[in-house]
């Protein structure tokens, strides 16, 4: 067959000759799949990231004022059960306002919740030592 053949009979839809098989082309490389982020689950009532809990001085001190600050609406059940009620709130109190607030991330909740803290410490002490001195003075 001439190339002019050859040339004709690939215009009239016959096939190139096939290319001998060779070894399996490998598959792209795929890039590492990072591991999961946690979500941030802050303000849906989710789950609470484990460092997050344990005891919250500035539920335990401010209750009320916290609870309003931090959307634990429960936290007045303070004026009816004040001295339960700081136990209840010093115990859960990180798990309740990761839940009712939006935070952005673990770290800005722990700040948050320091600053808490601190006031909560002050306040708190303010009033024991004002309590003591007005025992002193009767």
């Amino acid at each position: 067959m001439s190339e002019n053949d050859q040339g004709q009979q690939f215009e009239q839809g016959a096939q190139p000759p096939a290319t001998p098989p060779g070894p399996p082309t490998p598959p792209p490389p795929t890039a590492p799949i990072p591991p999961p982020v946690a979500a941030n689950t802050s303000g849906t009532g989710g789950p609470v990231p484990e460092e997050i809990k344990g005891w919250n001085w500035g539920a335990f001190w401010l209750n009320w004022i916290w609870g309003i600050g931090n959307n634990v609406w429960i936290a007045l059940l303070a004026f009816c059960l004040p001295l339960i009620w700081h136990i209840v709130l010093g115990v859960k109190g990180n798990e309740w306002a990761w839940q009712h607030r939006q935070f952005d991330s673990v770290e800005q909740f722990k700040q948050t919740q320091a600053v808490w803290s601190k006031w909560g410490w002050i306040i708190g002490l303010a009033i024991v030592a004002f309590w003591a001195l007005g025992m002193i003075i009767q």
